[in-house]
């Protein structure tokens, strides 16, 4: 086949990535990522009361781990409406990435559960995971998401110096990088404002507000 007449998938992003911020927009995903972020944050200080540093907790943790991804599912498909992942082609896409990030994370606490939780180490491989969740977003979608994906790396940093705290950093850094997603869809939905410019007509006339849109 000659490559001369492949189709360049980078031709054809812009126009995905264009119909994935309308739909976004137009169905609030960003409400959407924010109620996840205080699921998510909410179910993790309830690990944080749990934890204990052994594996005396862990069918508590496999519990509320479990009840997290339907409470999150449920949320998000309440507020951004059924069948979300096929409004778009990029969003089956994201939903993939995302569902393959938690299949990877239950396998990483299943390896530390047969090696022994001397180290939870399973947690530091979560921040990796949503380092390169967030990372494989900026390649998709926008270049800004590499921000997030340093901020997880970070806070992987953080939890590695305060193990004992890590259910914390890790829904608390969850909860601003989804939050901050949120808030930047959200202000893409809101209207342009309206801003009224006085005009002067000639003498015979009295001035007035002219009518005209002055968008800014």
């Amino acid at each position: 086949m000659d490559d001369a007449s492949s189709p360049d998938l980078a031709s054809y992003l812009p126009a995905l990535v264009a119909d994935l911020r309308r739909v976004a927009i137009r169905d609030r995903w960003g409400l959407g990522l924010m109620a996840i972020g205080w699921v998510h944050l909410g179910f993790f200080l309830v690990n944080q009361y749990f934890y204990v540093p052994n594996d005396s907790h862990a069918n508590i943790s496999l519990s509320l781990w479990v009840a997290e991804v339907l409470a999150i599912w449920y949320v998000f498909r309440a507020v951004c409406g059924k069948g979300w992942s096929k409004q778009t082609p990029l969003a089956g896409i994201i939903f993939k990435v995302w569902m393959t990030f938690l299949i990877l994370a239950f396998n990483s606490a299943s390896h530390n559960a047969l090696t022994g939780w001397s180290v939870d180490w399973f947690k530091l491989t979560w921040m990796t995971l949503s380092s390169f969740g967030f990372a494989t977003m900026a390649w998709l979608i926008s270049p800004w998401f590499l921000v997030v994906a340093v901020q997880m790396y970070l806070t992987g940093l953080l939890m590695y110096r305060f193990p004992e705290w890590a259910y914390v950093w890790h829904g608390a850094s969850w909860w601003v990088a989804l939050h901050g997603i949120g808030i930047v869809l959200e202000r893409m939905r809101a209207p342009v404002p309206v801003r009224l410019r006085a005009v002067k007509y000639p003498r015979h006339h009295t001035s007035v507000m002219d009518a005209s849109v002055a968008r800014s």
